[in-house]
């Protein structure tokens, strides 16, 4: 089954939000917003969030190529920071903020399991601005797609998500009620209103498992810009 789906370009962890009286977080300081430069003349934004006190997960597609990547805080304050690991074909990428600034504590978000029929939270920014937005999983899937250059045929462990996202919310986490990021948003229905796809957390999980084992300073092998 091939989904046909455009991009939206669009550990111990702790929930770092505060709920609203209603139940809906407001504005959570491990997510932030990443502004890519160096493939075309606009700048790519995407969203990514801590998953260590070093490491920021975010798609593929958004920092593929780039010669600069640049991380917004909740704050405002702003880094640079580097790819160390990136996978084309689960369209994920780990960066790290370099140099690491010595007076600042990234809270990262623990990775979860997502489930059938959850309500959870989606995270991303309109312009610099972040904001929180109700999300339902539909179902847990595998997902036969593309990669990122659209060349190979791929399969990932995907979630369909009731959800609308805009151009920029592309790496956008679902947060379940735990505090627990289950997937990240890469791609929404061309055809049905409010429906997008997630991959979930366990190819997360193995892309930081492969970084692991990579020297500290080493940074991710170049990679082509997409579209």
């Amino acid at each position: 089954m091939l989904l046909l789906a455009t991009f939206v370009s669009l550990t111990s962890g702790i929930f770092a939000v505060t709920l609203l009286q209603d139940d809906l977080p407001t504005k959570s300081p491990s997510i932030v917003l990443i502004t890519s430069s160096g493939c075309r003349s606009a700048v790519t934004r995407t969203v990514g969030t801590f998953i260590d006190r070093r490491l920021i997960v975010s798609v593929a597609h958004g920092v593929a190529g780039q010669t600069m990547n640049e991380i917004t805080t909740l704050e405002g304050d702003k880094f640079t920071a580097k790819v160390v690991a990136i996978d084309v074909q689960q369209d994920l990428a780990l960066l790290k903020i370099d140099p690491t600034p010595q007076d600042r504590r990234f809270t990262p978000l623990a990775l979860g399991e997502a489930e059938n029929g959850e309500d959870v939270y989606f995270f991303a920014f309109d312009d610099e601005s972040q904001f929180v937005r109700a999300a339902k999983i539909r179902r847990r899937l595998r997902i036969d797609t593309e990669d990122i250059y659209l060349r190979e045929k791929v399969s990932r462990p995907g979630i369909e998500v009731e959800l609308s996202v805009e151009v920029g919310n592309s790496g956008g986490p679902l947060v379940n009620k735990a505090g627990e990021i289950v997937g990240l948003v890469w791609s929404a229905s061309r055809i049905v209103a409010d429906k997008s796809w997630a991959t979930r957390a366990e190819a997360i999980e193995s892309l930081v498992d492969t970084a692991s084992n990579y020297p500290s300073t080493q940074e991710a092998e170049p990679v082509a810009c997409t579209g």
